[in-house]
């Protein structure tokens, strides 16, 4: 089974907006260097998450499963809504592959507890 890691941001216009999430992916690569790991926007800039798939498959067909992490702090209309269409289509499109959304960053004690360190600070 070869599983891809897709982190998923909203999207900005601005370019330096995804620097920190560059980064991410950047670290995420260096310290797993056997897992495939890319980086896609939900909106407002590229690459969306359907290309990011499409592409992965195009150069690696051995790909079984897609675990896509939004990096969201919380659900709403993107994460419960706009997201669920889009895997929607992706397992339409790709019936034999297994898509898996993970719980929005948000949800997880980790990132509540940095935040909690970096505000009560």
């Amino acid at each position: 089974m070869t599983i891809a890691n897709i982190l998923l941001a909203h999207g900005s216009r601005d370019p330096g907006w995804r620097n920190p999430f560059e980064e991410l992916l950047e670290k995420c690569k260096k310290e797993s260097p056997k897992k495939i790991y890319c980086l896609s926007y939900l909106e407002l800039c590229d690459p969306k998450l359907s290309d990011v798939v499409k592409d992965l498959l195009v150069n690696n067909h051995k790909i079984t499963t897609f675990n896509i992490h939004p990096l969201f702090l919380s659900s709403g209309v993107h994460v419960n809504d706009d997201i669920q269409k889009i895997l929607y289509d992706l397992r339409a499109n790709y019936p034999e592959k297994i898509f898996n959304l993970n719980e929005v960053i948000g949800n997880n004690s980790l990132v509540t507890n940095a935040i909690y360190k970096v505000v009560s600070s």
